[in-house]
């Protein structure tokens, strides 16, 4: 439940309690933290490629912009419609 470009987690306005999209991405800029379902925690940052199961909350970490490419999930992610 990545933040929406305004901060808000993505997933709260489908009314998740965490993000169900698989992502496979790298890093351009920033740090983030994905925290899983299962208690694992998962820290990205620039230069790191990063595999995200589904069912995990993230968001970003410090005041650097977070940028990332997404080569999976991206066509799912923040798709659902609110309800």
């Amino acid at each position: 439940m990545s933040p929406d470009g305004n901060g808000r987690p993505v997933g709260r306005a489908t009314g998740a309690k965490s993000c169900a999209v698989e992502h496979v991405g790298m890093v351009l800029s920033g740090c983030a933290t994905a925290a899983m379902d299962d208690g694992r925690v998962i820290e990205m940052k620039a230069g790191d490629v990063f595999y995200i199961a589904p069912g995990h909350d993230s968001w970003v970490v410090g005041n650097e912009p977070y940028v990332s490419l997404h080569f999976l999930g991206a066509e799912a992610y923040a798709n659902a419609k609110p309800k």
